[in-house]
């Protein structure tokens, strides 16, 4: 039951166990899980970072720059997104002076699409 329910502390297993009649004291419960090495609820019961990441990847982007040289010797910015979930680039812009109101107005854009 602790395995597959991370939640369930001993007591709530004790009590699904009396439902059904099966009569065993909560500190039983208790000691053969800490006997089994089963880690308490909370501790069972929370995600790696891996598996924070998958569940949530779907809502998640991030954001960076890079710069290209040009032939001419001119620096420009390029401001891009990656959707994790589908591992998908948006270029969002490019310029050579990049600044805190050109970042936002892109990134407005973006939402925009």
């Amino acid at each position: 039951m602790a395995a597959e329910n991370p939640t369930w502390g001993y007591r709530r297993i004790q009590g699904e166990l009396r439902g059904l009649g099966c009569t065993v004291a909560p500190s039983t419960v208790w000691l053969l899980l800490k006997r089994a090495d089963i880690e308490p609820a909370p501790c069972r019961a929370g995600l790696t970072w891996r598996q924070f990441l998958s569940a949530q990847a779907e809502g998640i982007i991030a954001c960076d720059f890079f710069h290209v040289d040009t032939v001419l010797l001119k620096r420009l910015y390029v401001l891009f997104v990656i959707e994790l979930a589908t591992r998908h680039v948006h270029v969002l812009g490019v310029t050579a002076n990049p600044n805190a109101g050109w970042v936002a107005q892109q990134a407005r854009n973006l939402l925009m699409r």
